[in-house]
């Protein structure tokens, strides 16, 4: 049950991620519209400008981020940023000193819509116009580097809200993208294997069946001759009838026939243990589905197996051990390399995995 509540948490934080971007992006351009009306050397006429503007361009930039934090561009995404642009550009000279605050909203959506390196381009140029057209408006020119600062560092803030949310929603896309590879591996894995023991086997009992029916076809014919000739004396004719069949079965036809059928009851037993295998996870495919995950998250990662080989399944409580180890390493962080190493003590297989200086012991019960 704490597991389900785990996954459920960071599953719940994963979606709200980007409703938090959302709503952290709109604090911004709110808190600009009031230094419009409050700061010097604005009116209520530069308040309202402002407050128009901001009505105008503030669903497109938070279009922008939405799909952003959902690692998707948006459609016609260009073009919204064009409408974006306008108004905020426009709205320069009517706004007020503080309106090129603003600018930090443009810079970002430029770097979520636009390619490179015409996103690059358009935030250094953006970013760089902002203190001198402040100036201009009438902003006293001390005021001008900080107005910088807060176009860059607003910018900033707002990028690291919408790319984190954006690459959770990539992390756990890749994770599922390993899933499904190693369930398709193991499939892969599991028909090679039935092609190479039991496709051979029920090959040859199908062919050796069909050349047994093929020996009998004549033996049938007669029989269905003799049947009819026999027809008015029943009961001597069935006598003289399977005296005839039985004579003229073609010798080594009920050898080959036994054979057959042991060989079929025991390529039916191989068939069974192997389905019990199946069933039961292989050692080896945990090992390397754990290993795959581990450096998709960035941590090196080394599996270190026995010379002489794994067994094929693993106990289910080491199993859970193992998941739970590999789900604590993702969830951290702060590791940078991983050792997987499976040894062999008289007798008994014990897992280890190394982190740095920690090491995690999982006893493997035979």
């Amino acid at each position: 049950m704490s597991g389900l509540a785990e996954l459920w948490r960071s599953d719940r934080v994963l979606r709200l991620a980007p409703a938090g971007a959302a709503a952290c992006s709109a604090l911004l351009p709110v808190a600009q519209v009031l230094l419009a009306f409050s700061y010097m050397d604005n009116d209520a006429r530069t308040g309202l400008w402002s407050l128009a503007a901001t009505g105008a361009y503030l669903p497109l930039h938070l279009r922008h981020v939405w799909y952003a934090a959902h690692a998707r561009r948006p459609p016609a995404g260009v073009w919204t940023f064009a409408v974006m642009a306008a108004v905020i550009l426009g709205a320069t000279p009517l706004a007020g000193n503080m309106w090129p605050r603003s600018y930090a909203a443009l810079v970002v959506s430029a770097l979520l819509v636009l390619p490179a390196p015409w996103s690059y381009l358009v935030y250094v140029t953006v970013a760089a116009a902002a203190a001198p057209i402040g100036y201009a408006l009438g902003l006293p020119w001390t005021s001008a580097p900080w107005l910088l600062f807060s176009v860059l560092a607003g910018s900033a803030a707002l990028l690291l809200l919408v790319w984190l949310p954006a690459a959770l929603t990539r992390l756990r896309a890749a994770r599922e993208l390993l899933a499904q590879q190693a369930v398709a591996q193991e499939r892969r894995r599991l028909d090679d294997d039935l092609r190479r023991s039991l496709g051979r086997a029920l090959e040859s009992i199908a062919a050796r069946g069909e050349q047994a029916g093929r020996a009998l076809e004549p033996v049938a014919a007669r029989g269905e001759q003799a049947g009819r000739a026999l027809e008015p004396v029943a009961a001597r004719g069935e006598q003289a009838g399977c005296g005839q069949l039985g004579g003229a079965v073609p010798e080594g036809l009920p050898d080959e026939l036994a054979a057959l059928a042991d060989d079929s009851r025991r390529t039916l037993a191989d068939a069974r243990q192997r389905v019990r295998g199946y069933r039961r996870p292989s050692l080896r495919a945990e090992l390397e589905t754990a290993a795959t995950l581990l450096a998709a998250a960035g941590i090196e990662t080394r599996l270190e197996l026995p010379r002489g080989g794994v067994p094929d399944a693993i106990a289910p409580q080491s199993r859970a051990a193992l998941r739970a180890t590999v789900t604590r390493l993702l969830r951290t962080g702060a590791v940078p390399s991983c050792t997987i190493t499976v040894t062999s003590t008289d007798g008994r297989l014990r897992l280890e995995l190394r982190t740095g200086e920690a090491t995690e012991t999982i006893e493997m019960p035979a």
